[in-house]
């Protein structure tokens, strides 16, 4: 048999470099595709674990709401339904002493219910994107001693520290809940003396409030902030909350442009701070 013709050789040269090259476009595209399914898979299951801790979270919040409902909810009420059948009952029998005794008790009660309604109320509008923030010059001095105004029993053990004329950009009403939450906390859960400390850093109030109390928990402090969250330790389980209160504080204040953090304080006790605008 005779050799191949050159020509007939370039033929068969031509057409084998087009199937190799056939061949390697084919591999890359099939390649190409497996990388992105890969990244496609990588993606979905890490949208799937995200998912699976926001229904964890979810849940858990959950079984906080059920927990705290049946007791927060529940005790106030009992306690008012109580005292209304025994005034029904028993009205004509009734001393006019305690009479107005169980009255008391049914509007301490009332009160308390209302402000877990408007603490949850206020937390869901929070968390729905709802919140309307009107942010205005409020002067310190003026803030913090409306707020002292309102713990007129404790006010004695509260030291305040802060420059003349400070001011911050901010809306007074979320300012005032703030400042009441942080000052309400160091008294019902710290211990004297307590301290309310501001001042400036850059475009920042840098504010603080300081007790000298046990202090939160090392294993607690990343969930002091989250819903329905209280430490369970002896300094908190005999005092009456909701676990909302520090939540609240914190999305008042990322509305109006801030962050709210802990640390603990020296020598001992807790420090909760935040920083907002400070007026130009």
């Amino acid at each position: 048999m005779s050799d191949p013709r050159p020509d007939q050789l370039l033929k068969r040269f031509e057409r084998e470099r087009k199937i190799r090259a056939e061949a390697e476009a084919i591999a890359e595209r099939v390649t190409g595709e497996l990388y992105a399914s890969q990244l496609e898979l990588q993606r979905l299951n890490l949208a799937l674990e995200t998912t699976n801790e926001e229904l964890q979270e979810a849940n858990q919040s959950l079984r906080d709401f059920v927990a705290m409902a049946s007791h927060d909810l529940r005790s106030p009420l009992t306690a008012m339904l109580g005292w209304a059948s025994t005034l029904v009952a028993r009205w004509d029998g009734l001393k006019d002493e305690n009479k107005r005794a169980a009255v008391e008790t049914i509007e301490d009660n009332g009160r308390r219910l209302a402000r877990l309604i408007d603490e949850l109320l206020t937390i869901s509008t929070i968390e729905s994107g709802g919140l309307t923030t009107r942010a205005e010059i409020v002067g310190f001095r003026e803030a913090i001693e409306t707020v002292a105004a309102t713990f007129s029993d404790g006010v004695s053990e509260i030291t305040f520290d802060y420059p003349n004329g400070l001011a911050l950009l901010v809306d007074s009403d979320h300012l005032q809940r703030i400042l009441t939450n942080y000052v309400g906390n160091a008294l019902k859960y710290g211990a004297p003396p307590i301290a309310v400390e501001a001042q400036e850093e850059a475009e920042w109030v840098e504010i603080r409030v300081r007790d000298e109390g046990p202090g939160v928990p090392e294993d607690f402090v990343p969930r002091l902030f989250g819903k329905f969250s209280r430490a369970e330790d002896d300094n908190t389980r005999s005092k009456p909350g909701t676990g909302l209160g520090l939540s609240i504080v914190e999305g008042l204040v990322k509305a109006n442009g801030g962050e709210t953090w802990y640390e603990p304080n020296h020598p001992q006790g807790s420090c909760f701070a935040l920083r907002l605008r400070k007026v130009a």
